[in-house]
């Protein structure tokens, strides 16, 4: 089915009424803006190796209706993994950009959207965030294909990072690719989009995706944690800093995965 023929069985509108834009941006999918006279709506196709890039649709799902139930989602109208397919409201809003990530007003917004988030209860049948099982998984993909230069002391690096991540008491709902194309706004409110990875882990690991996709400063990190935890200790800043290494090593990780999927 096109995309205009499922927002048409969504809305229950003739296909004709409906058109229908290609949106920019997204690796693992491909999504359109659909227009009619009364509505618009966003479709996404998945187009991933889900297995490969240990993509969990089922637990996607559930995550979906948590955020849309307390605003910081869109509203869902078809989720359909069997499908392959994702329906939702567009949002009266706007992407952000890297400008906006960077302005300090900005970040400490960013910071109380993920304190809500990180305080939403979730169900054990969403799926644990587990950074090791991630690490080798991904390392499971590469040394199949022969990569040897995945066999390096990268490996017992992030092994650490990973271990330590998990004896971390806090454990909540996060997010996992806080990145401004996933973030959007009208000004006043932020919703986040693109809950495909999200899943019950460190919240540290939220705060690394904002300061590694955004490239952020020791001075911006040291604000960021401010915000999140009310006071700055440099356990706090070095944890961060560990964090940050792993979020782009398994960054780098991921997107060879996906080459390799592709």
């Amino acid at each position: 089915m096109t995309s205009i023929e499922v927002a048409a069985e969504v809305l229950k509108v003739s296909p004709s009424s409906l058109i229908a834009t290609r949106i920019k941006g997204g690796l693992t999918n491909e999504s359109w803006l659909v227009q009619g006279e009364r509505d618009a709506v966003v479709v996404r196709v998945s187009t991933a190796d889900e297995q490969a890039l240990q993509l969990n649709r089922a637990s996607e799902t559930e995550v979906l209706q948590l955020v849309q139930h307390t605003g910081i989602g869109a509203e869902v109208l078809l989720c359909a993994p069997e499908r392959r397919l994702l329906v939702t409201r567009k949002l009266p809003a706007e992407t952000m950009n890297v400008e906006f990530m960077r302005d300090p007003v900005v970040l400490r917004s960013i910071t109380a959207l993920l304190r809500r988030l990180h305080s939403i209860p979730a169900p054990a049948s969403v799926q644990q965030s587990d950074l090791m099982a991630i690490l080798h998984g991904y390392w499971s993909t590469l040394d199949a294909h022969h990569e040897p230069q995945h066999v390096s002391p990268a490996r017992g690096y992030a092994t650490e990072i990973a271990l330590e991540s998990a004896a971390v008491a806090q454990r909540c709902l996060c997010h996992n690719d806080v990145h401004h194309l996933n973030l959007m706004s009208d000004g006043q409110r932020l919703w986040l989009l693109d809950w495909e990875y999200a899943g019950i882990g460190d919240p540290f690991f939220d705060l690394a995706a904002l300061c590694c996709y955004h490239d952020y400063s020791p001075s911006l990190r040291d604000q960021l944690l401010l915000a999140y935890r009310g006071e700055l200790v440099d356990d706090d800043i070095q944890r961060l800093q560990r964090m940050c290494w792993l979020f782009d090593y398994i960054k780098v990780l991921w997107l060879r995965v996906r080459g390799r999927s592709d």
